[in-house]
């Protein structure tokens, strides 16, 4: 009877050592190996040496006792104050990035598709169209020796047959109101070309600055900078005129005028509006008025005809409705999607997979943290597996066009890019299990080389 108790007993703990080894596994315990060896010493005697003072039971009994202690103390270890606000710290700070450069990423998608279904409609070649058609139109509704009449006047005691009146053609109201039509459709064109414009600049700028802030603290060392070359430069040149006459020495009032006047940013439009009225002093005769030179009037028309439209009738046109362009200064639209794109690939490609691979991570840990049966994770392998799932995500975004981008069976998972790499760093075994996918599809088509 006593010998069966004892056999039980030392069974049990066999038992015991097998828990306790998978318990340490599933933590991600390092392998006890005096406890396995032990417990394999035990389990190789016979049933009737099973006597809890055989010296192989005494010494299992020891390990298991030891390995029980060891996982209780890394139970009951309280997770830290500072490795918890240190997780949330850094979870914050990449929620912020994410968020931030997701936002620019965004806006970049919605204003390239724009700019590039502008581009498919070739508003150069409309803006040209509607411009002639417009002008072609107003000379021939309000051509200059007609008056807008709806009837025909008619002097007193005359008639209207009668030669002696002169006759004003009425005018033709479809026509008219197809001019305001092209009017209203070449403001509009106008107003996208000048609002895009506008919006690829800004969006450039933010893309290089796209934290709030960075932008103007850059302004604000660039001009602290600036401010500390003058100053050190007016020392120098202090030094260098302090021997030279006064006279040597003045400022020229006349370039200090110049300086003051030139602007620093020019638009086009602008200036050829503020040119056009020069133009136009010279009277119909040739003369010039108010005493007038003839070198103030010297730009003139037979440099103005381009394939037989007057360029400078064009432009008082784009002075007159007050539009930012003619159809020799459209902008090139294409060319801005080839700024946004250079904008955003960069974000497309390593800098947003890589934080929401980070950030997946760091959410895997904070997960842990709330699991009591699990030690802490220490910071090296917090940081260990931040840069190893950042890494990941980069792979990812340069694999991600050739090897997934036509994939039906990826796509039908309902998987983005940033979606896929937030997952990849939560769990990194899927990346692994992907490489291995990708090893063994390697390894197969290199074993067919060669073969018939």
């Amino acid at each position: 009877m006593a010998q069966t108790a004892q056999t039980e007993s030392v069974e049990d703990l066999l038992l015991e050592a097998d828990r306790l080894v998978a318990e340490a596994a599933s933590k991600g315990r390092s392998r006890n190996e005096l406890l396995i060896a032990a417990q394999a010493k035990v389990a190789a005697l016979p049933v009737d040496q099973r006597k809890n003072d055989h010296p192989d039971v005494i010494e299992l009994r020891a390990q298991v006792e030891s390995t029980q202690q060891s996982l209780k103390s890394a139970n009951d270890n309280p997770v830290s104050r500072g490795m918890v606000y240190t997780c949330i710290f850094l979870s914050m700070l990449l929620m912020f990035l994410v968020g931030s450069l997701s936002l620019v990423y965004n806006k970049g998608v919605a204003l390239l598709s724009e700019v590039e279904t502008l581009a498919a409609q070739q508003p150069d070649r409309r803006f040209g169209q509607l411009e002639r058609q417009l002008l072609v139109a107003q000379d021939d509704l309000f051509p200059p020796d007609q008056m807008q009449l709806a009837s025909l006047p008619v002097e007193l005691g005359g008639k209207p047959e009668d030669p002696a009146v002169q006759a004003k053609r009425p005018i033709d109201e479809l026509a008219r109101e197809s001019s305001y039509v092209t009017l209203h459709e070449l403001r509009d064109l106008n107003f996208r070309l000048k609002s895009l414009e506008t919006r690829v600049g800004d969006f450039e700028n933010l893309s290089a600055s796209p934290f709030p802030g960075v932008l103007k603290f850059e302004d604000f060392v660039s001009g602290a900078m600036a401010s500390g070359r003058n100053f050190v430069g007016a020392f120098k040149a202090a030094d260098a005129t302090a021997g030279l006459p006064a006279s040597e020495t003045k400022p020229n009032a006349d370039n200090e005028e110049t300086v003051k006047k030139s602007p620093a940013v020019y638009d086009t439009m602008n200036f050829f509006c503020q040119t056009q009225p020069a133009a136009k002093l010279q009277n119909k005769d040739g003369g010039a008025p108010n005493g007038a030179t003839t070198q103030a009037t010297a730009p003139q028309a037979p440099d103005s005809q381009v394939l037989g439209m007057d360029m400078r009738k064009i432009v008082d046109q784009a002075c007159k409705y007050s539009l930012n362009y003619v159809s020799m200064t459209v902008p090139p639209v294409d060319s801005w999607s080839l700024r946004i794109r250079d904008s955003i690939d960069p974000y497309a490609v390593w800098i947003l997979p890589c934080l929401y691979a980070a950030l997946g991570s760091m959410i895997y840990f904070m997960r842990l943290i709330l699991d009591t049966t699990q030690p802490n994770p220490p910071v090296y392998r917090i940081a260990h597996r931040m840069a190893l799932a950042a890494l990941a995500g980069m792979i990812l975004a340069w694999f991600w066009g050739p090897a997934f981008g036509g994939n039906s069976e990826f796509k039908a998972v309902g998987f983005g890019l940033f979606t896929f790499a937030f997952v990849v760093g939560f769990s990194i075994d899927v990346f692994f299990s992907l490489l291995d996918r990708l090893v063994f599809i390697s390894t197969n088509a290199i074993s067919k080389f060669g073969g018939k």
